[in-house]
């Protein structure tokens, strides 16, 4: 039998624990991983990372470790697998949690970002289209708005309109002098699913299917392949991977990346998928959320 030993602490913490660190996909694989290591010191599929190191990729994650044997001071021999570190692959558990559908074309250019970044705020406005209230002003009023001007207000419906648009839980329709909001398939099931969660559930099912939000994820975690940092969630990272050079300096664009950096987070945090952010250049422990059904 070998004897498993971590070489960082942290990662010996979370192994300690394994079910307040990890979610439900990665705890399933890697019982089944540490117990053949333990075994038989080796796993079928192994690739040499380096000359010291072994590299193994699972469903849900890489884990690098290096099979020692050495003699001990009694003249025993004794074997260990050292487990240099444990990459979870945020993406592509997101996408068998959340039903994404990545096929669309990376060359789409998506006209314009939305600006309209609270998930509650999102599916109140869709629940509001629902019980027919269309119009921008009243949209904006009923979100709760205020304004001096009757514009302002009016100016946040259309913002939120906007975004349930971009999402593809709402269409708009010109119907002689007015645009006329109707609910998607989608829009439907968030706006009559029987509980909040599920609700945010289908939110982030329908952020996820939005391209500029999957491109991100995919580049804060595209490098979990390999050793050492990975791109960090930033305001520029977002500007430069969703925007056009000549618009990323622009106030709008700064507005707008943050909308979309906010709703990854909120994913992140809400899913228990770690991502990378902007904190001591480490990955976050995020509280789990043992929801594991898709929907």
């Amino acid at each position: 039998m070998y004897k498993i030993v971590c070489a960082d602490p942290a990662l010996q913490q979370k192994l300690s624990k394994p079910e307040q660190y990890f979610i439900p996909e990665v705890l399933r694989e890697l019982s089944i991983v540490l117990q053949a290591l333990k075994r038989d010191g080796t796993l079928a599929g192994t690739d040499f990372y380096d000359t010291n190191t072994n590299k193994v990729s699972m469903k849900t994650f890489y884990l690098f470790y290096k099979p020692r044997i050495y003699t001990g001071e009694d003249g025993e021999i004794s074997q260990e697998i050292l487990l240099i570190d444990l990459k979870t692959k945020s993406s592509e558990v997101l996408k068998q949690r959340f039903s994404v559908s990545d096929n669309w074309d990376d060359k789409d250019v998506v006209e314009s970002i939305p600006q309209y970044d609270k998930p509650i705020k999102i599916i109140a406005a869709l629940q509001y289209i629902y019980e027919g209230i269309e119009d921008s002003f009243e949209l904006g009023s009923a979100l709760g708005h205020r304004g001096k001007k009757r514009e302002y207000i009016a100016r946040h419906g259309n913002y939120a309109k906007h975004t349930l648009e971009q999402l593809k839980l709402i269409t708009r329709i010109k119907e002689e002098h007015h645009w006329s909001a109707h609910l998607t398939e989608k829009g439907k099931l968030i706006a009559e699913a029987p509980s909040e969660e599920l609700k945010l559930r289908l939110l982030i099912e329908a952020m996820l299917n939005y391209p500029p939000v999957w491109r991100i994820i995919v580049a804060v975690t595209e490098r979990q392949g390999e050793l050492g940092d990975k791109e960090i969630l930033t305001d520029e990272l977002v500007k430069d991977l969703t925007f056009p050079e000549v618009l990323r300096d622009s106030d709008t664009s700064k507005r707008r990346a943050q909308t979309l950096r906010n709703w990854i987070k909120w994913i992140s945090d809400y899913s228990g998928i770690p991502i990378w952010l902007h904190k001591d250049g480490v990955q976050l422990l995020i509280p789990m959320l043992y929801a594991e059904n898709k929907i």
